[in-house]
């Protein structure tokens, strides 16, 4: 479920973000919209939106996908607000910009690689068995996560990011072939080795933490959502902003967090053939 303030923050760093990519400037996009730049101005700090009728112009101008034009004009129509609030690709849309822009990043996957570390073969061999995927969904999915890879793996100012990760889907890389494990464990190696990345796994069962969450923070971002939890659960995908459940997953992840242990210390010292 999205909350109101973070589909405000979706619409206003969407149209950063596509007037960016656009390669326009503020000005300049507002000589083809015809209004003032500081209309731009509020419409990307999520002071002001557009109107639904001018959506259409800025779908032309900023060259916005067709699923994009849609979720915006259902945004500002506030038609769409209750579907959407279930919406798992708008979710899957929302993360994916909160990576780009959030300042500190908490990821905890009791049952599989975190997304941002998989390798193909471990998407199409493990994830698409674990969500019964089709071969079309499936690959859909790796674009869309490769994609947020490459940009997540790109961005100027890189986020803090903590990957904690459950000793199950460590050890659920032994019923992979030799190559493609290894190509997996070489991932996990080499991301804990980039700035202000780290990666530690649990090495025990922890009750009534069984489900995947992530928590995004604004850090030191000028242009990061509020903070938010995502969660999944059995019967469909959750972004919490209310501040008593975002305090009550932040102490949680952290007290976790202190329970993990390093990745090359969890290799090391429980994992050895998996660097074989």
């Amino acid at each position: 479920m999205i909350r109101a303030r973070l589909m405000q923050w979706f619409v206003a760093i969407l149209l950063r973000d596509a007037r960016i990519a656009a390669g326009l400037t503020q000005a300049e996009a507002a000589q083809e919209f015809g209004c003032h730049p500081h209309t731009i101005y509020y419409w990307e700090k999520g002071e002001r939106h557009p109107r639904p009728s001018e959506v259409f112009q800025i779908a032309d101008t900023y060259r916005l996908s067709e699923e994009l034009k849609n979720y915006l004009k259902m945004i500002l129509e506030h038609r769409g607000s209750k579907l959407l609030q279930a919406d798992a690709r708008f979710h899957a849309l929302t993360l994916a910009k909160a990576e780009l822009h959030s300042g500190v990043i908490f990821k905890y996957e009791p049952h599989l690689i975190p997304g941002p570390l998989q390798t193909r073969d471990y998407h199409f061999l493990v994830l698409k068995v674990a969500e019964k995927l089709t071969d079309f969904v499936a690959q859909q999915g790796w674009e869309f996560k490769f994609d947020r890879q490459m940009k997540l793996r790109k961005r100027k100012r890189r986020p803090k990011i903590q990957y904690l990760i459950g000793d199950s889907a460590m050890y659920g890389l032994r019923r992979l072939s030799d190559s493609v494990r290894r190509e997996q464990v070489n991932k996990l190696l080499q991301e804990s080795e980039q700035p202000d990345t780290d990666l530690r796994v649990i090495a025990e069962y922890l009750p009534g933490r069984n489900t995947p969450f992530s928590i995004y923070e604004p850090g030191e971002s000028k242009t990061a959502p509020p903070t938010f939890i995502y969660s999944e659960i059995l019967h469909g995908s959750w972004c919490i902003e209310e501040d008593t459940l975002v305090s009550l997953y932040h102490d949680a992840g952290q007290a976790m967090w202190q329970l993990g242990i390093p990745l090359k210390e969890f290799l090391n010292e429980y994992c050895r053939d998996l660097l074989a």
